[in-house]
């Protein structure tokens, strides 16, 4: 039986997805996990399809380190350069003789004067090596507030601290089956108000005689819920109108099923709503699995344990026939 004959004709379409129907024309799953879309964009320079400082707020925080340490020693190696070739006898202090000795005292002089440090032991002499320490030192000032507002960015900039289980599972769903995966909110304080979630499914499937991409809205047995300060476990009922009725790990493969979803909600410290993305790809979804519980209650009866390390631990199980 064709895999396009096993879809519900009722199963709900969503052609607004953004993405495209041609699968020849795509590689890979279309969103990363930690929500990002796996798209390379070429045809333009670099700097026009770059944003600098967007790139600086979202990267991880030991690469943001990272350039800011390394462009402090580049800089300054490149003004202890310019000092040496203006001359060093044109700063006053340096004690060295060698030319290690003395470059070592210039690229120090160059990191006193650009964090506007000046602790006085070499000074300036001369037209042109003061014009070069006051450009430097003007420098310095705007390169610190640039990443004086760098920093406050990337602990401000409004994100929503969303865990997703590593898997989705088709698992027993009241008297029949269901898709489902699960979220938690992994800061203390930042708990999601009038959180929603939206999930489509793509499959490539054949359709007039040729594969192409087609995308559904999953139901859901609940879109929305008041709070997120647990966890929440989202489920997409197998049911008579659903598309994946009768499908099996081995048809997702075939069909190269991926899963999109788009979490929101309003978060009282940003005071602010925020948007969180993942996907599941076919082989991250377990057939005949089900989550085990992730909280329980403290041993004085007084509090409720939520468990974050549990987010994906889950046994295997049945399904109904």
């Amino acid at each position: 039986m064709a895999l396009r004959k096993r879809i519900n004709p009722r199963s709900t379409l969503n052609p607004d997805t953004g993405f495209g129907t041609n699968p020849s024309n795509y590689g890979g799953r279309f969103l990363n996990k930690d929500g990002s879309y796996n798209l390379i964009k070429r045809g333009a320079p670099f700097f026009t399809r770059i944003s600098v400082f967007q790139s600086l707020i979202a990267m991880p925080l030991w690469s943001f380190v990272g350039i800011i340490l390394l462009f402090f020693i580049v800089i300054n190696l490149l003004f202890a350069w310019l000092y040496m070739a203006l001359g060093v006898q044109h700063l006053n202090g340096i004690v060295s003789h060698s030319f290690v000795g003395q470059f070592s005292e210039t690229f120090f002089f160059s990191a006193q004067t650009l964090t506007t440090v000046g602790y006085g032991h070499v000074s300036p002499i001369g037209f042109w090596t003061s014009l070069t320490a006051s450009f430097e030192a003007l420098c310095g000032l705007m390169t610190f507030a640039i990443v004086t507002g760098l920093v406050y960015g990337r602990f401000a900039r409004p994100r929503a601290y969303l865990r997703f289980s590593k898997y989705a599972l088709i698992a027993p769903y009241q008297q029949g089956t269901g898709l489902m995966f699960r979220m938690v909110c992994y800061k203390d304080q930042h708990n999601l108000i009038d959180a929603s979630v939206r999930v489509n499914l793509g499959l490539n499937i054949e359709a007039q005689g040729k594969q192409v991409y087609t995308f559904y809205t999953l139901h859901l047995e609940r879109y929305r819920i008041d709070t997120l300060n647990m966890n929440w476990t989202v489920v997409h009922p197998i049911d008579e109108n659903s598309p994946l009725r009768g499908f099996t790990a081995e048809d997702l493969a075939h069909a190269e099923a991926e899963l999109y979803v788009q979490v929101a909600g309003f978060d009282e410290v940003f005071s602010t709503t925020v948007v969180q993305k993942t996907s599941y790809t076919f082989d991250e979804i377990v057939f005949g699995a089900r989550f085990l519980p992730m909280y329980h209650e403290s041993a004085d009866h007084s509090t409720t344990i939520l468990d974050l390390d549990k987010l994906d631990a889950y046994e295997f199980t049945e399904l109904p026939k």
